[in-house]
C-alpha cells in the first residue's frame, strides 16, 4: 500500500469525482456529528474509521468490524465507492504510530477512536474475551480504566439500540456518550 493513514486517505479523497465527494462530505458530517459528537470532514472521518479498522484488526476485533462498518456507512448513506474503500482497505502496512496527530493519548479524539473500535466490535457481540482485549486496548491507549469500562458498556448498548431500531434510546445514549467523551477534560475539543 505505502504511505500513512493520512496520505492514503488524502489520495483516495482527491480521486473522488465532485458529486461523490459532495455526497460523501454530507454523510461524513452527519455521521460524525451524531455518533462521535463533532462534525468531521470526509478526510478526517475516513482517517478515524481507518484508525479504528487498524486497531480492530490488531486487537482481533475484525470479525464484527466489516458488518459494523457496512451498517454504519449505509445508515448515513455514504456513497458505495467510499464504503468499498473502507471495507477493502488493507491496513497491514499501517501502524499505531501513524495515527493522525490530533489523536494524542487521553484526548477526546482518542476516546472517540476507542469508542468506534469498541462499537464496531460490538456488532459481532462483545464476548468476554473481546471485552478483555477492549479493556487492554484502552489501557494501551492511555485511557483510565473506569472510563474504558463505561465506554465499552455504552458502545454495546448503542449497537444493540441500532440493531433494534430503537431511535429514542439511540438519542439518549448519544447524549450520554458525548458526556462520557468529555469526562475529566477541560471542555476543549
Amino acid at each position: 500500500m505505502g504511505g500513512s493513514i493520512v496520505e492514503t486517505t488524502r489520495r483516495f479523497v482527491a480521486e473522488l469525482d465532485v458529486d461523490t465527494l459532495e455526497r460523501a462530505e454530507v454523510s461524513a458530517r452527519e455521521q460524525t456529528r451524531l455518533d462521535v459528537g463533532r462534525e468531521m470532514r470526509l478526510q478526517e472521518a475516513l482517517e478515524l474509521m481507518t484508525a479504528a479498522k487498524l486497531l480492530a484488526v490488531g486487537e482481533d476485533f475484525d470479525r464484527g468490524e466489516a458488518q459494523g462498518v457496512r451498517l454504519w456507512l449505509t445508515k448515513y448513506e455514504m456513497p458505495s465507492i467510499v464504503q468499498r474503500h473502507l471495507l477493502k482497505l488493507d491496513v497491514s502496512g499501517f501502524s499505531v504510530e501513524q495515527l493522525p496527530s490530533r489523536m494524542r493519548l487521553d484526548s477526546i479524539e482518542m476516546r472517540r477512536l476507542f469508542w468506534v473500535v469498541t462499537a464496531l466490535a460490538s456488532f459481532e457481540g462483545l464476548r468476554p474475551g473481546t471485552r478483555v482485549r477492549a479493556e487492554a486496548l484502552g489501557a494501551r491507549l492511555g485511557l483510565p480504566r473506569d472510563l474504558v469500562r463505561v465506554l465499552v458498556e455504552e458502545a454495546q448498548l448503542a449497537v444493540s439500540a441500532v440493531l433494534q431500531g430503537d431511535e429514542p434510546l439511540i438519542r439518549r445514549l448519544r447524549t450520554l456518550r458525548y458526556a462520557i467523551f468529555r469526562m475529566g477534560e477541560d471542555g476543549s475539543r
